[in-house]
This record gives structure tokens, sequence and C-alpha cells, in this order.
């Protein structure tokens, strides 16, 4: 169908595509794919940038083809249809180039009615621009990778028993990543529950802007700090245009939002068609509806969303979610997979219900089972954090410890009320500011003191931190943490040795564990103190110089 001869010259690569057809020497209309005979007879396909990427999988036994100029080819002038019915994975180079292409070929072949569309996603540690024609040549595990890493799903052929193997879960577990420190968790669904008139609803919206406009920013929200920045995507329902620009107005007066809009996208759907509906009841029962998919296209589509918020969950939801089991357990596994598939943090804003007896909420067991529906939609999610009104003594204690004025229904209380995963589960007070946003004073009334969830978090970053310079800790002995406890952070300069050595034994039981135990390059004995992804974990440490006279004894 078409060559493409490859030179090599002083000034960099040169490629020169040849017309078979027209016997001229430019690129066919439109451009073949290649190896289409390897493409006729596979179920399977990697898209890989250039022939020598595809021709080296192609070798080691994959079925891989390549569009014409790789990553620089014009998906429009491209003939896709070879890959009509196949299951496509894109392996795009390690760069944004590569990135930008695989999205944009992704949505080519989903047009073309592939059966599957996924992008893979390169190793961290790999160098800019590696790719399949890297691995190839240094060995690397293909098919451990191709099982295991994330990827970004455009388009499912359903449930394949053939890959979800044990291969799926080889080495060492992923990190679990935070959205925010302590509490919410990225690429899962979370609840927010509240009652009305609590102040919810400028809590995401302070969370969103901070996410996609804060980067430079060390800012705190649910009492935790901001750990991931990029796009962010409110769906309010209850709030038109003018009411959302007032609270943004309020909440960045500086307009710090406008630098970056494409990152920021806030949707009052009084404006945008009025609310739609996530789920539909049918004779059938609970089923997804035509107008959430076409969201759910659009939210993958985008490359770095952190943060998807739907405000409140009644409002896109046609079904009986309070009552209905089986709605709940629908509509938490819907939106897990929204999540998954996106990486994002999920969060569903949901009422409360005020407890039998109309008494106050006095602990967060009392706050989770105040949250309404069926006990299939709590327990459908990973992790339900509460706001609830705070309690008359506590008012009265806090204003008395800060020197605040006790205003009516200014003052709440706060906790993560479920979780999956590690979390700090303080009881947190909030007061409502002159703006309506509530601001965390509990730090304030402990007088500063760090909790011992925030104690271990700083722990286990000096642990990683010195492990990385190539000047590691062991957990007891002459090189252990407290003989060396000046190179942690000051929190821990004076701390006793069995308090100090017990919180690493704690960090170690975590599980996951955020610390771990290594060894050096050569040796078999674990005993250096590292992250779960450092290089010690993985022996292959080394100690650097310098590394105030560490015993490998």
């Amino acid at each position: 169908i078409a060559c493409v001869y490859r030179y090599d010259t002083p000034e960099g690569k040169e490629f020169r595509p040849w017309d078979v057809k027209t016997r001229k020497t430019k690129a066919p209309n439109p451009r073949p794919l290649y190896n289409q005979p390897g493409i006729k007879v596979a179920d399977e396909v990697l898209l890989v940038e250039g022939e020598k990427a595809a021709q080296a999988l192609i070798e080691s036994g994959y079925c891989a083809t390549t569009a014409m100029n790789g990553a620089k080819a014009p998906t429009d002038k491209t003939d896709w249809s070879p890959l009509k019915g196949k299951r496509v994975s894109l392996w795009p180079d390690n760069d944004d180039a590569g990135l930008e292409y695989a999205f944009s070929a992704a949505k080519a072949i989903d047009d073309v009615g592939a059966l599957s569309v996924v992008i893979l996603k390169p190793p961290a540690d790999k160098p800019e621009k590696w790719d399949s024609a890297d691995a190839v040549q240094e060995g690397f595990d293909i098919d451990h990778w191709m099982a295991a890493t994330e990827r970004k799903t455009i388009k499912s052929a359903g449930l394949q028993l053939s890959d979800w193997s044990a291969l799926r879960y080889k080495g060492v577990a992923p990190e679990q990543h935070y959205l925010i420190e302590g509490s919410f968790p990225l690429g899962v669904v979370s609840i927010l529950a509240a009652m009305g008139d609590t102040g919810k609803g400028m809590l995401t919206l302070k969370l969103a802007l901070e996410i996609a406009c804060g980067e430079d920013l060390t800012v705190e929200v649910f009492g935790g700090k901001v750990l991931q920045h990029g796009t962010a995507v409110v769906f309010t329902s209850e709030d038109n245009q003018a009411e959302v620009h007032r609270r943004l107005q309020k909440l960045d007066p500086t307009d710090l939002r406008l630098k970056s809009p494409e990152k920021l996208f806030i949707i009052p759907l009084p404006n945008a068609g009025g609310p739609f509906p996530m789920v539909r009841e049918t004779p059938e029962g609970p089923r997804t509806t035509s107008e959430f998919t076409q969201v759910v296209r659009q939210l993958q589509a985008i490359e770095d969303l952190k943060l998807v918020v739907f405000d409140p969950l009644s409002s896109f939801v046609h079904a009986d979610v309070n009552a209905d089991p089986a709605v709940g357990s629908y509509l938490t596994g819907l939106l897990a997979n929204l999540a998954s598939e996106t990486g994002a943090t999920v969060i569903v804003v949901h009422h409360m219900r005020k407890p039998p007896g109309q008494k106050p909420i006095d602990s967060a067991e009392q706050a989770r089972d105040a949250i309404r529906g069926s006990s299939a939609l709590v327990d459908g999610v990973r992790m339900a954090y509460a706001l609830w009104p705070a309690q008359d003594q506590i008012v009265q204690q806090t204003c008395q410890t800060l020197n605040l004025i006790p205003e009516p229904r200014s003052f709440y209380q706060g906790a993560v009320v479920k979780s999956n995963g590690p979390a700090d589960r303080t009881i947190r007070t909030y007061k409502r500011n002159s703006i309506g946003l509530l601001e965390d004073l509990t730090a304030r009334i402990k007088g500063q003191q760090p909790s011992t969830y925030d104690l271990l978090g700083v722990l286990a970053g000096g642990i990683r931190m010195a492990a990385s310079r190539g000047h590691p800790f062991t957990h007891t002995g002459v090189n252990g943490v407290f003989k060396h406890r000046h190179r942690l952070p000051e929190a821990f300069h004076h701390m006793p040795r069995h308090k100090l050595e017990n919180m690493v034994q704690e960090l170690l039981n975590e599980r996951p564990p955020r610390v771990v135990k290594g060894t050096l390059l050569g040796s078999k004995e674990q005993k250096w103190l590292d992250s779960p992804w450092g290089l010690f974990a993985d022996g292959k440490g080394r100690i650097e110089e310098g590394a105030d006279r560490l015993k490998n004894d």
C-alpha cells in the first residue's frame, strides 16, 4: 500500500513516504495503518508511535500498528477502519505530545467502531520519549505492565475475565493517593453529607478552586491539605449562574480562576437545561441514562481530571435512592466506574436527617446513621464525610476558648464517618465566616498541637526523604530514627525513644503501608526504612557520601 523510508541525518530523523498506487513520494490519501495483515487476523491491537516502535513489538509476538507519521499524524487523514471490531490499546510515548495524540487517535478509533479503546499510562520512572522500542530493547516486562498499569478507558467492551488474571496483582501494590490528606481518596466515590443550610456548597466550590487554581498554595479544606491539582468539575442543580458567580467572587476576589479557566468548570444546571438524571427507574430495574453517558464521555476526555462534584445527589436520580437498596447499589457502582476510569475523586453531596426524637448528633457514628438513603448507599462508597450542627456545649466551650461570639447556626462539627482505608477520624469544629465559608477551628482549639495522624504523615515524609537522598534510617539501633532524630522534622527532636519507635512500627503495620523495610544493593538484610516504591524497597538502594556516618553493620 505504501512505504516509509527513514533517514538518520546530522539534522535528525527524516521520513519520506512513498505512495505505491500513484508511484509518487507523498503520503497516500487516506493514509493506511502499518501491519494490516497482522491486524486482520488479530483480536487485540496495540497502537504505538512510529514504525520502529510497532516493529519491535511485532517481532516480540504482539500485534502492533502505527499511523503514518506517528504522533504527528493527522487523525482525520488516517484510515482507521481496519480497527473496527478490535480491542485497541494505545501505548503513547512518554511525553505530552504522545499523550495528546493518544486521546485524539482514541476518539477516531472509537468512531470507526472498535470493540474497546483504552489508553495505557507509561511508567512514571521512565525517561521522556520512552516508547515500546525502548521497552523491548531493555527487556521490560511488557505483559505485566499492560495488565497492571493505570489506563483511561475510552470505550469498554464489557467485562472480560481474561483481563483480570493474577498477573494484574504482581509486584508492589500501588499507593493509595489522596485528594485531601487524611480524607478524600483519589479514584473513588465519596459522600459529603450535611443538613440544609450548612454551607457544603461553599466548601465544594472552595475545594474546586484550590484544585484548579491553588497549585502554589498550601491550603486546608475538610481538615486536610489539598494534595492534588488539575481540573475540577462541579455540577450544581440548586444554584443558578448568578448565585455561583457571587459565591466565586467572595471566594476568589482576585480572579485567580481566570488565569487557567480551562481547569475549572462549574455547571449551574438551572441555566444549562436543568438537572440530568444519572439513573432512571425502569420495569427492568434501575438503568443508566443517555444523558449521563454523554457527560461521562466528556469527563473521560479530560486528561488531568481530579474532582467531580454532583450537588445534591437527589437531583440526579429518578428513582427511590432513599428506600430501594438496588438503586443505591446500582448508583454507587456507576459512579465508582466513573472514578476508576478518570482517576478523579467523585463527590456526591447528600442530605442528612435529624436523629430520632430531634436529639442533636454527638458522635461520628450517629452522623453516619443520619445520612439519608438505604444502607446500600453508604456501604457502596469508599468514604463518607458528614457535617452536623455543633451541640450548645461545644459552641460555648469553643467561644470561651477562642473568645468568639456564639452566633446562631454558625458552628458545626465534621468528621470522616466511613472509610475503607486509612483516614483522619478527628471530629473537627467549624465556624461559618463572613462570606459563608466554614473555617476549621480545630487546630486553634488544640493550641496548634498536631494530631497523631498528622505526626505519622510528617514522620513518613521524613523517612521517605532521607531514603531518597541515600541517607536512610533503620527502625532501631545505631542507624535508627531515635539515634538520628535530629535529621527528622523538629517535632521529633525531643520525642521519647519508645514513642518515636512505636510510631515507626505503626507506619510499618499500616495496610497499605506508607513505610517498609528494604535492602541495600547486593544485600539480603531488610532493615532500611523507605517508601514502598523507593530504591531500598526495590533492593537497589545505595548509601551516598555524607550520610552522617551510617553503618551497614
